[in-house]
């Protein structure tokens, strides 16, 4: 029996997955703009997540929600490299306008050679998920009417060079000045309390953590997680986070359940699959390879 388990753990190995490098540059960034926001004492949310008004499928995300002064704020943060500006409409091979819905990132290697890649305005994905955030937040309570809501875009490294779309007013900016505009454009009120556990209760997305302790965000398929050996249901509309501790001589591992309600639960589980959709990519994970689930969704579930 002891081979048998240490045999099947080294099996599930093959079937670990991981996140890439550009997913790990990602969370780099994102760390970057968590640890500026904390440090300062903001009132802050991040990585919350709405239905998206176009699929009910998909989902709109954002980097994070300061609640400041009585202001909501919609924060979207870029690490591009580069030059970035607007893209331009031509008629005829002459100029005519700015597409100001797409940017174009300009990169320059140490050989001088040189890179263009077009991209979404990133202003205009934080407007709609603004949009969406005050829709959403009225339905829960009409009191949300008066509260401003601002959408703010911020670019990590001042290298990069922002000259062509960088707007104080209209909220594109650096990191650095993140601080000056959000005392700029609040108001001068207290947050409200109730308006502070709403928003705790904002979706996020669900997140693995594996034995690498390597995050994966996505959405869990399944409302119900089937635990077999014993056969035990899990409901992800009732729970927060699953810790799991392996031992490599066992065939179990121990789970420990932190429900919403704040109780726990314990037991052991020989076998458990969990189907996360990673952005329409179906990933398979199993239960040797997972350290910790994260149920961000479990306001919206059932779906």
């Amino acid at each position: 029996m002891f081979l048998f388990c240490v045999f099947k753990k080294l099996w599930d190995r093959l079937f670990l997955i991981e996140s890439n490098n550009k997913e790990l540059f990602g969370f780099g960034a994102e760390n970057i703009l968590q640890k500026f926001l904390i440090e300062k004492n903001y009132k802050v949310f991040f990585n919350r997540i709405l239905k998206s008004p176009y699929n009910k499928n998909h989902f709109l995300e954002i980097d994070a929600i300061c609640y400041h002064n009585n202001t909501i704020f919609c924060i979207e943060m870029k690490n591009y490299k580069g030059t970035v500006y607007y893209a331009a409409n031509f008629e005829n091979d002459t100029f005519d306008s700015y597409k100001e819905n797409r940017i174009i990132q300009l990169k320059t290697d140490k050989h001088l050679n040189q890179t263009y890649k077009e991209l979404p305005n990133p202003l205009y994905k934080t407007i709609l998920f603004t949009k969406q955030l005050k829709k959403y937040l009225l339905h829960l309570d009409n009191r949300f009417s008066t509260i401003k809501f601002i959408s703010v875009v911020v670019f990590l490294n001042l290298s990069t060079n922002i000259d062509n779309i960088r707007s104080f007013d209209d909220g594109v900016i650096y990191l650095s000045e993140l601080d000056k505009f959000l005392d700029q454009k609040s108001g001068n009120e207290k947050n409200n309390s109730w308006a502070v556990q709403i928003l705790e209760q904002l979706p996020s997305f669900d997140k693995i953590i594996t034995i690498n302790n390597q995050p994966i965000q996505g959405i869990i398929k399944n409302n119900i997680i089937a635990c077999h050996r014993p056969n035990i249901e899990l409901q992800l509309k009732n729970i927060k986070t699953i810790n799991i501790n392996h031992t490599l001589t066992s065939c179990k591992s121990k789970l420990k359940i932190e429900y919403v309600d704040f109780t726990t639960r314990e037991f052991e589980c020989q076998k458990l699959f969990i189907s996360l959709d990673k952005f329409g990519t179906i990933q398979t994970h199993r239960l040797s390879n997972i350290k910790k689930i994260i149920v961000g969704t479990h306001t919206l579930r059932p779906f």
